[in-house]
């Protein structure tokens, strides 16, 4: 993997995504929405890590800004071997009688619609090269429902499920492979920002391992479906859930 544009990349998952790549000498697209001193931090690691890239700032919800987002990667990598079509939300903690439409709104927009443009536009140019491998961001919450606090959340990654399984058989005739990774409960800041900062430690007992996943043990699985170690899967999700 050469060349990879990592939506979401200033944090989380997505960040640890940016730095393993970064192991293997890659060129990484770090996307990020409004945080430009994490994205900055990001950079520098990648650096550091034995990469190099470039910082793309882009609201993925908005169809113009990743189409442009896109331009400028190609214009300064010349190809794009893989993406991470990663960048998301939970939404507030609520149960679904309660969620805000508004709330409701702004997920579907970035989690649906804007992983669906990142989805298209990387289509479009792995169709011209004839090849390519695209990993979307799903959860295991689309499998078991997210009750009593991310129904909304739950059923955007539904959504991601179909996307990849559809993907997945349209685009292999072209050379393309397309998979996703459903993280379970991983020690990342979206907790927080969803309003339950302590979120991890009470569910950890529902973890069958006994234990919180790593944001880097979701990246090394997403650089092994990138690579050609896994030259023969596409259209599979791929739980990173320690059992739950």
């Amino acid at each position: 993997m050469k060349t990879i544009l990592i939506t979401g990349a200033s944090q989380g998952i997505g960040r640890a995504t940016a730095i393993e790549a970064a192991k293997t000498k890659a060129f990484v697209g770090i996307n990020y929405n409004t945080n430009l001193s994490a994205a900055e931090s990001c950079l520098e690691e990648v650096k550091s890590a034995g990469g190099d890239g470039i910082i793309l700032q882009c609201d993925v919800a908005d169809h113009v800004a990743v189409k442009a987002m896109f331009n400028t990667f190609i214009e300064k990598a010349k190809t794009l071997d893989g993406v991470f079509n990663n960048a998301g939300m939970t939404g507030p903690i609520s149960p679904i009688q309660d969620l805000d439409p508004k709330d409701l709104k702004l997920l579907i927009d970035t989690n649906v619609m804007g992983a669906f443009y990142v989805a298209q536009e990387s289509a479009k140019i792995m169709i011209k090269q004839k090849y390519g491998v695209i990993v979307n961001m799903s959860s295991i919450a689309a499998d078991i429902g997210g009750a009593g606090e991310f129904i909304h959340y739950a059923m955007s990654k539904g959504a991601i499920h179909s996307l990849t399984y559809g993907m997945a058989k349209e685009l292999g005739k072209h050379g393309i492979r397309v998979n996703a990774v459903a993280p379970g409960l991983i020690d990342t800041e979206i907790h927080a920002k969803a309003g339950d900062a302590s979120r991890v430690d009470r569910l950890m007992p529902s973890v069958p391992l006994g234990r919180i996943g790593g944001a880097e043990e979701v990246a090394q699985t997403v650089m092994w479906l990138l690579g050609k170690e896994s030259s023969y899967v596409s259209g599979s999700i791929v739980p990173v859930s320690g059992g739950r």
